[in-house]
């Protein structure tokens, strides 16, 4: 089976390289709910890659949610709280959030 591809902004590519972030949270598409713990995914910013194994999923209905239950260092390194719902309020609209069910966490480490 093919490896699940993820595209990435180069600021959270960079975040992923230094390992500093090593949780990635994006709207619960029904492509990536297929994806499994120990499976191995590509993350991707224009011609860099990094391999991946995901150790961990977890699913959330909101941001302000997933925020509060995981360690927001890990999802953005550097920023607060109010900060990374911020962002994430910027990167994922409420009405998207909702019509696909909430968002999903993959909890990873290079391989």
């Amino acid at each position: 089976m093919k490896e699940k591809e993820f595209r990435f902004k180069r600021k959270y590519f960079e975040m992923v390289k230094s390992g500093k972030k090593t949780l990635e949270c994006r709207i619960k598409y029904p492509s990536l709910t297929k994806i499994k713990a120990g499976e191995t995914a590509i993350f991707f910013w224009e011609n860099q890659s990094l391999k991946v194994r995901i150790k961990n999923i977890r699913y959330y209905k909101a941001l302000k949610e997933m925020l509060s239950s995981e360690e927001v260092d890990r999802l953005v390194p550097g920023m607060s709280y109010q900060n990374a719902l911020r962002e994430y309020e910027s990167i994922y609209s409420e009405w998207k959030v909702a019509k696909f069910n909430g968002l999903i966490v993959f909890e990873f480490e290079m391989v």
